[in-house]
């Protein structure tokens, strides 16, 4: 067995692991070890994860291409594992490492059912302490079907969380006359309020450790506060702090600002804008953390948001939701000039009623300045024709109308027009 560099086959620059080193894995991986085989494996694992070196097998022997497992963290459970890279060489089926190949995944999508999204759970934090455990072979070895729910990441919900308790997920109403006021500035004000309501570790504000700017981070100002707040932080929680910024674009691993790209040491998540092609900007929180003292404080992981605009941090999914969105505000000035004000919030979060929970797209109110009449609705878009999507979608409507309206409209329908007339409808 050996370390060998990453992204390559093995074969070359081998360095040797010890037979009684490999022993200690293979007992503990087996569930056969003892606490000193776990804490050398634990050892084992950081340090090839630490210099970028994959574990190759040598069940095939040493002459043949050899299988590849990489070093793999599970944060929030502060656990190692090892990954198998299942493009290259299988292992031998009497191999310790040896595990079946699952089947392709069947992933869940919201044609599948009315998935849940709830608030996250806990202080706004996204990085433990550097892990200390390896996961060891699961006892069902049994391949699965692999299905998968829809699962929004931490950071996910922490942003989103972010900006519902700033209230930038609400297209607010307008001002008496002109133009609503609003800028990048601006948006990150509200959002720095709300974040001083919220803790990273008791007795941390997030609002002292978070930085809206790539230059913060460039000129290391980000790991200096960092390090001076670690000597006085909670010790049973990592130190970390948060970057939130405004992106013209994100790879898998940049996130590139107005002022200086940040470099994510894992891969970037989010909602699939990369393959979509979803047009910028985006709104990326980033974990600043250490996982390693080698490696000191680094921006580890990151979550894109595709939002409204550059002055209005409205969640979007795809771009089609930004017409939606466009055509809402185009409306909001048209009702103004009839009297009528309107405000419509982008819900993001699982709205619990009495017969289970629903999330309608938009949650809007409106009142006539006129008549003093309020009025205030679920809006659902109905993004497919699909029979199964448009039935879970009448089970959506169905909870939610207990609670108060609904109206629903097919995307392609949703026009400053259309709202226009709904809105007058309701208020009549």
């Amino acid at each position: 067995m050996w370390l060998v560099a990453k992204d390559t086959t093995g074969k070359t620059g081998r360095v040797a692991i010890s037979d009684e080193l490999k022993a200690a894995l293979v007992r503990w991986y087996t569930g056969r070890g003892s606490e000193a085989d776990h804490r050398a494996c634990v050892s084992l694992v950081s340090t090839a994860r630490e210099n970028h070196k994959w574990i190759a097998c040598d069940c095939l022997g040493a002459e043949h291409p050899p299988p590849l497992m990489s070093a793999a963290y599970l944060s929030f459970q502060e656990t190692y594992y090892l990954r198998r890279l299942t493009s290259r060489p299988g292992h031998e089926p009497g191999c310790p490492f040896h595990l079946p190949q699952a089947p392709p995944r069947i992933r869940e999508t919201m044609k599948d059912s009315l998935y849940a999204i709830g608030l996250p759970k806990g202080l706004f934090s996204a990085h433990q302490k550097a892990p200390e455990k390896l996961a060891q072979k699961p006892e069902d070895i049994e391949p699965d079907d692999r299905s998968r729910g829809v699962a929004i990441p931490r950071l996910g919900k922490l942003l989103w969380l972010l900006l519902e308790r700033a209230g930038s997920n609400i297209l607010r109403e307008l001002p008496p006359s002109g133009r609503r006021a609003g800028s990048i500035s601006e948006e990150m004000r509200h959002l720095k309020r709300a974040a001083q309501g919220l803790e990273i570790a008791p007795g941390i504000r997030l609002s002292d450790h978070l930085y809206t700017n790539a230059i913060d981070y460039e000129k290391r100002r980000v790991h200096a506060r960092l390090r001076a707040a670690a000597e006085t932080w909670p010790p049973e929680f990592a130190p970390q702090a948060f970057l939130l910024l405004e992106a013209s674009e994100v790879t898998s691993s940049e996130v590139v600002t107005g002022l200086g790209t940040v470099e994510i040491r894992n891969r970037i998540q989010h909602t699939g804008i990369i393959r979509a092609e979803v047009e910028p900007p985006f709104l990326v929180l980033a974990v600043v953390g250490e996982h390693s003292r080698r490696e000191g404080y680094l921006a580890l992981r990151a979550y894109a948001q595709p939002v409204f605009s550059g002055n209005q941090f409205v969640p979007a999914e795809r771009d089609h939701d930004r017409d939606v969105l466009r055509a809402l505000q185009q409306a909001q000035y048209e009702l103004r000039r009839l009297g009528v004000r309107m405000a419509v919030k982008k819900v993001l979060f699982d709205i619990a009623l009495a017969t289970g929970s629903a999330r309608p797209d938009f949650l809007v109110a409106l009142l006539d300045e006129h008549s003093g009449v309020e009025c205030k609705f679920a809006l659902q878009i109905l993004q497919s024709d699909d029979a199964d999507y448009l039935e879970l979608r009448s089970i959506e409507r169905e909870r939610l109308s207990q609670a108060g309206l609904v109206v629903s409209m097919a995307a392609s329908s949703v026009t400053p027009e259309a709202i226009i007339s709904e809105a007058r409808s309701l208020l009549e």
